[in-house]
């Protein structure tokens, strides 16, 4: 059964001066990394590998030349390969530069420490297989991360819908409803009525003043 890519194992770098494509696939096989044919019992293996999907380099250690590397770097034979790689990755401080005989070199970079990895280009034929696998197992893990966002959102409640605030009111109140509305109501006075009792009519109507008694 073939192992799931490893986060932080893998990285696309560009050539050169990595200003825009072409893009190439970098990723490790060792203790801790992806691996493609790795055998469980070299427990010391590690590989850097690179393909643009239709051509491969890598570094082609073996148990031997890996600890050669280590100590041409000054680095303890115990310190791991892919655990540089995968900080690496991380901080996107990888870099790739293609030669004219076809190989090419790999830089590193963690904090102030730099290692540089020369990959040779690995025959079609023995390339293909190896790119074949890598494509299929990267769209199986695209396939799976799908569906684990597709139930995510078949788990999250809808957000239920709130009432604006401030919102005017667009039509005018009915006027029946105001009939019954609390407040002082201001009567309408009628000829006749009494001006000390409203509501009362006057016994007898108003007469001027008589000049002719006083």
């Amino acid at each position: 059964m073939q192992r799931p890519l490893a986060p932080g194992s893998l990285c696309i770098v560009p050539a050169g001066s990595g200003q825009g494509p072409p893009r190439y696939v970098c990723y490790c096989e060792g203790p801790e990394g992806p691996g493609l044919d790795s055998d469980p019992g070299e427990t010391g293996a590690f590989n850097i590998y690179v393909t643009d999907a239709l051509e491969l380099w890598n570094t082609s250690f073996t148990p031997e030349s890996l600890e050669k590397h280590k100590a041409q770097h000054g680095l303890d034979g115990a310190e791991d390969y892919s655990t540089w790689f995968r900080a690496a990755c991380d901080q996107h401080s990888v870099s790739l530069t293609l030669k004219d005989d076809s190989s090419a070199y790999l830089t590193i970079s963690r904090e102030a420490e730099t290692l540089t990895f020369d990959l040779s280009k690995v025959p079609n034929p023995e390339a293909a297989p190896q790119v074949q696998t890598l494509m299929l197992r990267l769209a199986e893990q695209v396939c799976k991360l799908e569906k684990q966002l597709a139930a995510l959102k078949d788990e999250t409640p809808s957000p239920r819908k709130k009432p604006q605030p401030g919102r005017q009111q667009l039509f005018l109140p009915d006027p029946d409803s105001r009939r019954g509305a609390s407040g002082p109501v201001v009567k309408k006075w009628m000829p006749g009525e009494s001006l000390i009792n409203p509501g009362f009519k006057s016994k007898k109507p108003a007469s001027g003043v008589n000049f002719d008694d006083a």
